[in-house]
């Protein structure tokens, strides 16, 4: 009997990685841009842009995994490309004398480098 719940802890161990793998994707690396001693990773998953901030000095990976889209943006029309959105701050981070403006812009994640010392504005426009 304690070999039969070894067994399942075995079991029950490895089939928890793979729930996790189920809500993410790879993303795959589409450029870089360096901007003072930070370098932001620019990818592509689905369709879907994301970044990532490193040292100026480190290498973008050439793939990273990601949180998949919810369910319910993969359902929505998408619009006609062309014209602009307006994306809403939503965090900011600093990491030396940069700092990464978050904006959420009808569910799709920006990002600005600026200046540590510059404010992070409150709406940017963005093409869609």
């Amino acid at each position: 009997m304690r070999i039969g719940f070894l067994t399942m802890v075995a079991v029950g161990t490895l089939l928890a990685p793979s729930q996790a793998n189920a809500q993410s994707i790879t993303a795959y690396r589409t450029g870089e841009v360096s901007s003072g001693m930070t370098k932001q990773c620019i990818y592509d998953g689905l369709g879907s842009t994301y970044t990532r901030t490193i040292s100026s000095v480190a290498l973008c990976p050439l793939s990273i995994q990601v949180s998949r889209p919810s369910p319910a943006s993969d359902n929505q029309m998408r619009q006609p490309s062309g014209g602009s959105i307006t994306a809403y701050k939503s965090g900011e981070a600093v990491t030396g004398m940069t700092k990464q403006c978050m904006y959420d812009g009808l569910g799709n994640t920006y990002t600005r480098t600026i200046s540590s010392v510059a404010l992070c504005p409150l709406t940017i426009q963005v093409s869609r």
